[in-house]
């Protein structure tokens, strides 16, 4: 049985919605999966690398059907790749990249019939990291 001194492991991470807005992300993670349409789906998580929210996640999708092509060429061209011709889009093509992530919030209803709010990146809500404020008030970083 493994012996584990608790004061040195952080407090679980706080999965509540982050505020709406433009936050400076960087892509953590990548989970290959699929739709239950079938169709190839990779799931995103986004860690905020700026600002009071730093360290926190924003999660989202990728689908390669034909009209989520759009927005993984949206993101792909926003982390920098060449999507001008053909292009083999893997997950370590993208891991670690960066590129501002639009976050709004909307309510679900959970499994026990509660309301609850839940971030939600719109389907173009990337722009290039490389882009310089444009004055946004929605910007918290």
């Amino acid at each position: 049985m493994p012996k584990i001194d608790f004061t040195k492991v952080d407090d679980a991470q706080d999965f509540s919605p982050l505020p709406e807005g433009v936050y400076r992300c960087r892509i953590a993670k990548v989970e290959e999966t699929t739709t239950q349409a079938g169709d190839e789906m990779w799931r995103l998580r986004f860690e905020v690398s700026q600002g009071p929210f730093e360290g926190r996640f924003v999660f989202d999708n990728a689908v390669f059907n034909e009209v989520g092509l759009r927005r993984v060429k949206l993101l792909c061209s926003c982390l920098g790749l060449d999507v001008s011709g053909e292009l083999e889009v893997t997950p370590a093509a993208i891991i670690d990249g960066s590129c501002d992530v639009t976050v709004t919030t909307e309510d679900y209803v959970d499994d026990e019939g509660k309301t609850k709010a839940r971030n939600v990146v719109p389907f173009a809500g990337f722009k290039s990291a490389d882009n310089q404020d444009d004055g946004d008030d929605d910007t918290p970083f």
